[in-house]
């Protein structure tokens, strides 16, 4: 007689804190991938809207104990939600999403004497941030101790795509230097489009040709003369540049991106 044993995966339970674009997203990937879930955020209305729809929210962060907290608030609220956990729950597992500048993420570890954290940067697009977390092109874990590493190494088995695990401090700056980068092009292509204008040829013209070469991206040929705006760009260059002058580092290039920006949009407003 043959036995057929099915293996069930142990759900573990998750707490979401900050459900806007970021957390909705890393709560709605986990339920899918059969996780427990439960969203938190100071705004009523955003848990509302996540209530309505089927998923599970709390007001009170206080004694609900969870597998792994997840901060998915802005970056100048992390230490508060940090501190806010140590107080209420020993040795709590934290993975920061947040957009945390090189070396905080050590720098807790430091204050709080921390034992279970890491940061695992987001590359979601706030207009397709759903699809974007389906469909990634890699998962960044910046991890220190063994025990947190290897429940994380378990929780992204499930992605089609590489899991690097790395430092903290290295996932924070992976995370910079990819919008930075996405900035830089915007604003070279930027660039071209001054000296096009003053040969009389197509801007566009160029940029597609140029990019027929495999080596080289199409990220911002598609706004040529916009300014890179919204929320993560401007801020993770500003960030970026103080994270190069605290280390007596002259930030040429991300100063010379920011200045290209800044007199692309000065031009818009005179129009």
């Amino acid at each position: 007689m043959i036995i057929l044993i099915k293996v069930w995966k142990i759900r573990m339970k998750h707490i979401i804190i900050g459900a806007g674009v970021v957390g909705t997203a890393t709560g709605i990937w986990l339920i899918a991938n059969h996780e427990d879930v439960t969203f938190y955020d100071i705004n009523p209305e955003a848990l509302k809207k996540l209530e309505v729809r089927g998923y599970n929210i709390t007001s009170n962060l206080k004694n609900i104990n969870a597998d792994i907290y997840w901060i998915a608030t802005a970056e100048w609220n992390v230490d508060q939600v940090i501190k806010y956990l140590i107080n209420y729950f020993i040795n709590p597992t934290i993975v920061v999403r947040s957009t945390t500048p090189p070396g905080s993420i050590e720098n807790f570890i430091n204050k709080y004497n921390l034992k279970h954290i890491a940061h695992v940067p987001e590359f979601l697009r706030a207009k397709s941030a759903i699809s974007d977390i389906f469909e990634k092109d890699r998962v960044i874990v910046g991890v220190n101790d063994e025990e947190t590493k290897s429940i994380l190494k378990k929780l992204f088995q499930v992605e089609m795509v590489k899991v690097i695990f790395t430092d903290p401090t290295s996932s924070e700056l992976i995370k910079y230097a990819s919008n930075c980068w996405l900035a830089t092009q915007i604003s070279y292509w930027n660039e071209i489009k001054k000296l096009c204008d003053k040969f009389d040829i197509n801007p566009q013209l160029v940029a597609n040709a140029t990019c027929l070469d495999k080596r080289i991206s199409k990220y911002g040929t598609a706004m040529i003369g916009e300014a890179f705006s919204g929320f993560c760009l401007p801020k993770d260059i500003n960030a970026l540049i103080k994270s190069f002058k605290d280390k007596k580092i002259d930030p040429i290039l991300l100063k010379a991106v920011k200045r290209i920006n800044e007199k692309i949009k000065k031009e818009k407003l005179r129009k």
